[in-house]
């Protein structure tokens, strides 16, 4: 990693959203990225039917529903983005919510896609289910799933590291995206629910020493290496997670994650899913690079 300049944020950020209130945290986030980063903004509505009466009628017509509700919402996002010189671009698509995402973000090169929930399901289920975990496998782009009101830039971050190629991306990405914050490594000692209170000592060096390590394979200019701070924590993954994201007053948490077949899936499940259901902030999910899924890299 060279000069900020030689590793700029995404130029796209893609949206989807239903447009309605349920959705408004994960838009104000949006267009707070957008502004912050001088990004364009696509919103992405997808319909799985129609569910007005003017959409009804074009559709009994035989007509395209999109057609129907796109004026409304393009209405509604001037009115929503007036003042900000930021002028989002709607994308209205029929069918499948996670094949429609895959597909609108397959179109550009450089993006980053931010989870919004679809007209029919239910807010846990877009964000937290099977869409964000189907999403998280296949989507190349970063993708963003947002829970908190976005009261300003993130300030806070916290990278999860495993040693593996997955975490570089993911440190890599944290870097890139969020320059001149502070961001925290921390590496959890994987322990059952019956771990010591505290982290005995020998344990905590042998972490920081591997941390240490895993950064010399990173290559960080200074001043980047300079605010990453090392942290360890031992237990249960996601509680030990969950309890410093809440001590550390952490807004973004960035995982990277390691692409598992279908089969690997059902019986193994993931830690980046269960990660995404218990986190109480934002989550940012980093997908390993084909070709780089090593399980883990503590050299």
């Amino acid at each position: 990693m060279n000069d900020p300049t030689d590793n700029p944020p995404p130029r796209r950020l893609l949206l989807a959203t239903d447009m309605t209130a349920r959705c408004d945290r994960p838009l104000d986030r949006a267009k707070q990225l957008a502004l912050e980063w001088r990004a364009d903004l696509t919103v992405l509505v997808v319909q799985e039917g129609p569910s007005t009466p003017e959409e009804v009628s074009a559709w009994l017509d035989g007509g395209n529903t999109g057609h129907a509700f796109a004026p409304a919402a393009r209405a509604e996002l001037a009115e929503e983005f007036a003042g900000t010189g930021l002028v989002p671009a709607l994308q209205v698509l029929d069918g499948d919510v996670t094949d429609a995402i895959l597909d609108a973000a397959a179109t550009f090169t450089d993006a980053l896609v931010v989870i919004g929930a679809s007209t029919h399901a239910p807010v846990q289920e877009i964000i937290l289910g099977s869409t964000a975990a189907r999403l998280a496998q296949e989507l190349a782009h970063p993708l963003l799933v947002v829970r908190q009101r976005a009261r300003g830039s993130y300030g806070r971050i916290l990278v999860a590291n495993d040693f593996s190629a997955a975490s570089r991306r993911a440190l890599d990405t944290a870097i890139r995206l969020f320059p001149g914050r502070p961001v925290t490594l921390l590496h959890v000692l994987e322990e059952g629910a019956d771990a010591a209170p505290v982290m005995p000592a020998d344990a905590m060096r042998e972490v920081q020493e591997k941390s240490e390590r895993f950064l010399e394979r990173c290559p960080l200019a200074l001043a980047e290496r300079a605010r990453i701070r090392i942290a360890a924590g031992h237990g249960l993954v996601t509680e030990a997670l969950t309890r410093h994201v809440v001590e550390e007053g952490i807004g973004l948490v960035v995982l990277g994650v390691h692409r598992q077949s279908a089969v690997a899936r059902v019986f193994i499940g993931s830690k980046s899913e269960d990660l995404m259901q218990q986190l109480p902030c934002d989550v940012l999910l980093v997908r390993a690079l084909d070709g780089r899924e090593d399980g883990g890299d503590d050299g």
